[in-house]
């Protein structure tokens, strides 16, 4: 199939890439990363995300001021389409109106599949991150990779393992470090913006969320959740990694991360040890993601979403 999607780019123009709402930093290095082959094989191009905002904390990475965002005007129609960590339309919100048919798009990603969207497609769910992917990619191409290239794949790969501590980290990622490390990247530099670039204000809305954290189901499952008057105060980018400590106690098996962005509106983040497959309980409020960290959202009260995923993690602990 990396044949096949080689092929497709080489022999095609006027391509539409973009990736999954809220894009983290996979997202951005992986729709980088193709950008930047595209840039190299002189195909024109544009990066469309549904996102109002880019957070500063990618400024480093190379072509990220050339991605439109929500209310800037993209120069389609376009021929061609490539989707990147993204496993359903319904994710990449307003930018999924101006793919063209799935005949002519190509879709890139390492969730579980949900839907045939594209006909090309490199589709890995036990692969780390799609930044890996696209690196397996870029090696059938292949394109030479250069210092800037390999950053952006970095990134992406350590964005999603955690700095090779989550439990997709495999030892494929490793190699691929090394070889990148090879060509003169900065893992402290990387690391440093990606996990330790924080507003001051982001920084007391941490303690806040941690000082409310509520244990429930004996202990086993922990919730941390930031109401819209909280929200509003902050980037909400620089927060995410509350989910991670969502699931960071001891004995807890279940972590959430619910926040309210607008009135009774409420993103919910999933993350689990192991025993419980938060997939299947994300995919129960409409999202989905991976076995041990998946996301959804929720429109109503606050207490009835709660409640509701109580019910659903209690099934799956048998408690």
């Amino acid at each position: 199939m990396m044949e096949k999607i080689v092929q497709f780019i080489k022999k095609s123009d006027h391509f539409l890439l973009t990736t999954h709402m809220n894009a983290d930093g996979d997202a951005f290095a992986s729709l980088l990363a193709v950008a930047y082959l595209l840039e190299n094989w002189e195909k024109n191009y544009d990066m469309v995300i549904h996102d109002a905002a880019i957070d500063d904390k990618y400024s480093f990475m190379w072509g990220i001021d050339r991605i439109k965002t929500e209310g800037q005007h993209p120069s389609g129609p376009y021929k061609a389409g490539i989707i990147l960590d993204v496993p359903s339309l319904h994710r990449i919100g307003t930018p999924a109106s101006l793919l063209p048919s799935p005949e002519y798009c190509v879709k890139i990603d390492h969730h579980p599949a949900e839907g045939n969207i594209a006909y090309f497609n490199l589709e890995d769910p036990e692969a780390s991150s799609t930044s890996q992917l696209i690196f397996e990619l870029i090696k059938v191409s292949g394109f030479r990779i250069t210092r800037d290239l390999a950053e952006l794949i970095f990134s992406g790969i350590v964005y999603d393992t955690g700095r090779f501590s989550f439990s997709n980290t495999r030892q494929r990622d490793f190699q691929i470090a090394a070889e990148l490390l090879e060509l003169g990247i900065k893992p402290n530099h990387i690391a440093n913006r990606l996990f330790f670039t924080n507003s001051f204000e982001s920084m007391k809305i941490l303690g806040y969320a941690l000082s409310h954290m509520e244990l429930r189901l004996n202990g086993k499952l922990s919730i941390i959740y930031l109401p819209l008057e909280i929200m509003d105060k902050n980037n909400h980018a620089e927060i995410e990694e509350l989910a991670n400590y969502s699931v960071s106690i001891c004995g807890v098996e279940v972590g959430l991360f619910i926040r309210e962005v607008k009135p009774r509106y409420f993103k919910i983040s999933f993350r689990s040890k192991g025993r419980v497959n938060v997939n299947k309980i994300a995919r129960f409020f409409g999202g989905g993601g991976h076995m041990h960290a998946a996301g959804a959202r929720f429109s109503g009260d606050p207490e009835v979403l709660k409640s509701e995923i109580v019910k659903q993690v209690a099934a799956c602990l048998d408690v």
